[in-house]
């Protein structure tokens, strides 16, 4: 059930990303828009969230049955047991949006990735440090590529 939200969830999203993306300002024709990217990204987006919607309830149809047998609060408690790493994640992605708009976007990715590697992954030392230097290289790169080949702005808040 919980998929099934989060799939329609993601079709919204995609369509938010999709129409404002749109409305990013246009460089010389010889470039690809700002926004071509975007959209490209959105319509993969939707494409992959209607199929997991449509998986999704065919799985809820077949289950109905089980569904009735078993007592709701029960059924309640185990579905937030077994999404509990997909529930943490998804407010964590809420509070990273949230945050980038006062913090920056360079501190609040790498934040974001060290904490989402840290709850999925292992938590060694050695895999500590690898996510740390993973988070830094992949958030550096993409908000260099972004500002100097694309020329999109990222939120700068606070410090960057």
């Amino acid at each position: 059930m919980a998929e099934l939200l989060i799939g329609l969830a993601l079709i919204l999203l995609s369509a938010v990303i999709y129409f404002q993306s749109g409305t990013f300002p246009v460089g010389d024709a010889t470039q690809l828009n700002p926004g071509s990217f975007p959209k490209v990204i959105a319509l993969a987006l939707a494409i992959l969230s209607i199929i997991l919607v449509i998986v999704k309830i065919k799985e809820l149809v077949s289950k109905r049955a089980e569904a009735t047998e078993i007592n709701r609060k029960e059924y309640m408690k185990e579905l937030m047991i077994e999404y509990r790493l997909v529930f943490i994640t998804f407010f964590s992605l809420l509070l990273y949006v949230f945050l980038m708009q006062f913090i920056g976007f360079i501190i609040t990715t790498i934040c974001f990735i060290i904490g989402i590697g840290l709850l999925v992954g292992p938590k060694k030392k050695k895999d500590v440090l690898i996510i740390s230097i993973t988070s830094v290289v992949v958030t550096l790169s993409t908000y260099l590529f972004f500002e100097n080949v694309l020329h999109v702005r990222f939120p700068s808040g606070l410090f960057f």
